[in-house]
């Protein structure tokens, strides 16, 4: 191998370990992102739990009211129903209450009144079915709380929250300006 072609390989090589690399480090960024479990796409930008304080931020923006979650508020888009897309936020809490949930819809134009932080202390995945919005809690004995199993629902046509069947406060009430989690 002549001096030209050892020259032309190193810059070749060169050139090709800088793409891999590159391209290894979009690949690990994207993915990060998309498993965050504090933000999910909506069609109207990110919905983020990593606003000051643990607030939820849409596209880069704080929320009218604002939302917070407790230790942390992870967000996870679940549905799309027309123009609205569903999302569901869980406030990650402490030693007494591991999670609880909110859910919230994000329109063209904006977020509508997210529900109150509902749920009691365990973890739950929700299921939909039509316009409902499901979550079954488990019974929970915990070391700083006992709560019996729950079945909450949410109907995205007429905004009702409904918790083992009776209808709760579907609006946050509002700590400051801010619904807390």
């Amino acid at each position: 191998m002549n001096a030209f072609d050892l020259k032309t390989f190193r810059y070749a090589g060169l050139s090709i370990m800088t793409v891999a690399v590159l391209s290894c480090g979009a690949a690990l960024l994207t993915s990060a992102k998309a498993d965050s479990p504090r933000e999910d796409q909506t069609r109207y930008g990110l919905a983020s739990g990593n606003g000051p304080l643990n607030t939820l931020l849409i596209h880069g923006q704080p929320t009218t009211p604002k939302i917070a979650g407790n230790s942390a508020l992870f967000v996870q888009k679940i549905a799309e129903s027309g123009n609205t897309d569903v999302v569901l936020l869980t406030s990650v809490g402490g030693q007494a209450c591991d999670a609880q949930y909110s859910i919230l819809q994000v329109t063209p134009n904006g977020i509508k009144t997210p529900t109150p932080f509902f749920g009691n202390c365990s973890t739950a995945k929700p299921s939909i079915s039509g316009s409902k919005v499901t979550l079954e809690f488990p019974h929970n004995t915990g070391k700083y709380v006992t709560t019996p199993a729950e079945v909450d629902v949410y109907d995205l046509a007429t905004g009702i929250l409904t918790k083992n069947g009776k209808n709760i406060p579907a609006a946050c009430k509002l700590d400051d300006g801010v619904c807390q989690g």
